[in-house]
């Protein structure tokens, strides 16, 4: 082993470079205590990533964020991080190292590859088209081909992908995508026949035979006979099948049907095409009965719910049109009645509001919101709100709102609020705390939840200037500019300057509504408490931050005999990383002594 520091520190990178990651970790924890170099706590850190120690790496990397406050790298490698952990918050990490230096390219290419596996191909568009401009690589451009496409810019992405065509690309899956968003379905046939003739991928020939469906469709039945010879595929038979049935012809659609049903290959969406077109050529019992085994069958397993909510709406449907009233009602209920999965009760209570009884529909409704909150819940409010309960209603959304953890379930909700029922922006309690969890996510929301953020402070502000309330109306429109994300088409800063303008107008006396800081101080003894409240410590970490907080400093065997537990590093993790989401420091790691890591407290 090498003697001198300098020797050690490269024999540590050399380790890392082999993929000997414990030993170069191991280094440079020795090196850490008696070393300024903060090149040796990364590499550390970086170490801990490779190993799979995550939570120990987000530790790591929390505390050089506050050591390296303009460390591009430190907030790439943290995204990378908490990407694979599943935390949303590696959007807003990705977007802090571009940020902070824009000519790391790899930080984005995370940031734009993150938010275009996100869904939010908007956010991804700009990066990548300054990707290209600055690389030239073609998985750069490949990445903004799709971005393009996926953010309803077809023509964009097919204009991007000829002037691609000189640097050697050649037809692939993502150019007949992009053909099919152009709506440009000639030209995408013959596309994908020729990549079809040259790969024979059977999602490529159902790509082809669909654009012709489109352009020719007196020649497509007999190419999807010809395929079929070659290659006898589910997705292609159904294809087939939808294509007869599209033009009216049920029985020959059955009949096609019947290779697949015969084979291993049939699936439950199979067995529903069959239900559907055994109602749709007058086989009404057989149809029922059809129907009655497969849901049986979807019950039993409860694997893909969306596919039993599929099969939920059809079978409402055949029996609404093939059946009386009355008589549909009691098949419904001996078929799901009893059935406590909230699909079955939201079908049970969509029917009875069909048919319009409102008293059986709002039970229904309550027991799916009972079951299942998120699911079942803004049925229910919507329900209540139609029929005119807006108490219920706010009440019911308000609980859904507080109870609410995943950005996706926030935006959905929100979507519901500011779109799918317009009646409920009006209420303004609602409307106030749909506009506290947006902002408390605002780094990590996609640019819809940028938009629902702005919109809710657009409705927040003209409720402050209803009510007389100058300064916080021009507050949520200051807030409400800065969250439009670039690229929207549904709020503009106009929206906002009418508000400001018709606020200063009404005023009688103008105050700023951006007071300095010093007016916004909190009284004596709860500048360093009210932080901490926010980070929701159990027991063991509010214990061992308290230790911390009177002795100043202490090792990990101090901190392990203070809380009886060898899991020390684990618990001091746990507490960096809350208190770093709340951009706190209230621990620093001072490296390592003889007994294990040292720790001291940070004043806030």
């Amino acid at each position: 082993m090498p003697e001198s520091t300098e020797e050690k520190k490269k024999m540590a990178l050399r380790l890392f470079e082999q993929g000997d990651y414990l030993g170069s970790y191991s280094l440079c924890r020795d090196l850490i205590p008696g070393s300024p170099d903060p090149a040796l706590s990364i590499l550390c850190a970086t170490n801990l990533f490779h190993m799979g120690r995550l939570d120990e790496a987000e530790a790591y990397f929390r505390d050089l964020i506050h050591s390296l406050p303009g460390s591009s790298h430190v907030h790439s490698y943290l995204g990378r991080i908490l990407e694979q952990k599943g935390d949303e918050g590696a959007l807003l990490e990705f977007a802090r190292a571009v940020s902070l230096d824009p000519g790391n390219l790899e930080a984005l290419r995370s940031y734009g590859s993150y938010a275009l596996e996100s869904g939010d191909p908007a956010k991804a568009v700009r990066v990548a088209r300054y990707l290209v401009a600055k690389s030239g690589r073609a998985d750069d451009t490949r990445l903004l081909i799709r971005a393009l496409r996926l953010a309803g810019m077809p023509g964009d992405a097919l204009a991007e992908w000829n002037r691609a065509t000189s640097h050697g690309f050649s037809v692939d899956s993502e150019y007949i995508e992009v053909l099919h968003s152009c709506e440009k379905y000639a030209e995408m046939a013959v596309a994908a026949r020729e990549l079809w003739e040259r790969t024979r991928d059977p999602a490529v020939a159902r790509r082809y035979l669909a654009a012709l469906a489109h352009s020719d469709p007196g020649t497509a039945a007999g190419e999807y006979e010809r395929i079929l010879a070659v290659i006898e595929d589910p997705g292609i038979r159904l294809d087939y099948v939808r294509l007869f049935r599209d033009r009216g012809d049920y029985p020959r659609a059955l009949r096609e049907l019947g290779p697949i049903l015969a084979s291993s290959a049939v699936q439950p969406i199979h067995l529903l095409e069959e239900c559907e077109l055994l109602a749709g050529t007058g086989g009404k019992e057989e149809a029922e009965r059809h129907y009655h085994r497969l849901i049986e069958k979807e019950l039993d397993a409860l694997g893909d719910l969306e596919f039993l909510r599929d099969l939920l709406t059809s079978y409402r449907g055949f029996l609404r049109t093939h059946y009386p009233v009355k008589e549909a009602g009691d098949l419904l209920v001996s078929r799901l009645g009893s059935h406590p999965e909230v699909t079955c009760l939201l079908a049970m209570a969509s029917f009875y509001e069909d048919i319009g009884d409102h008293a059986e529909a709002r039970s229904w409704y309550y027991r799916a919101y009972r079951s299942d909150f998120l699911a079942g819940g803004p049925e229910y409010a919507r329900f209540c709100e139609h029929h005119g309960d807006v108490r219920e209603c706010e009440k019911v959304m308000l609980y859904i709102l507080n109870s609410i953890r995943k950005n996706s379930d926030l935006i959905s909700v929100a979507g519901m609020v500011m779109e799918d029922t317009r009646a409920l922006y009006r209420m303004p309690r609602l409307m106030e705390r749909l506009k506290e969890r947006l902002q408390e996510r605002s780094g990590s929301l996609s640019s819809r939840g940028l938009e629902y953020l702005s919109l809710a402070l657009l409705v927040s502000a003209s409720h402050s200037l209803e009510a007389g309330d100058h300064p916080a109306c021009k507050r949520s429109c200051l807030e409400g500019l800065d969250y439009i994300p670039p690229g929207t088409s549904s709020i503009h800063p106009e929206d906002f300057l009418v508000l400001l303008n018709e606020c200063k107008a009404r005023s009688l006396c103008d105050l700023p509504a951006l007071l300095p800081s010093s007016a916004q101080e909190e009284p004596a003894g709860e500048t360093e408490e009210a932080p901490l409240r926010a980070l929701d410590l159990d027991d063991q970490e509010k214990k061992l931050l308290d230790f911390l907080k009177t002795h100043h400093q202490a090792s990990e065997m101090d901190l392990r005999l203070l809380l009886g537990t060898r899991r020390v590093v684990g618990i001091v993790n746990r507490i960096i990383q809350k208190a770093s989401q709340h951009g706190l420091v209230v621990i620093e790691k001072r490296g390592v002594g003889k007994d294990g890591e040292i720790y001291a407290y940070r004043r806030t």
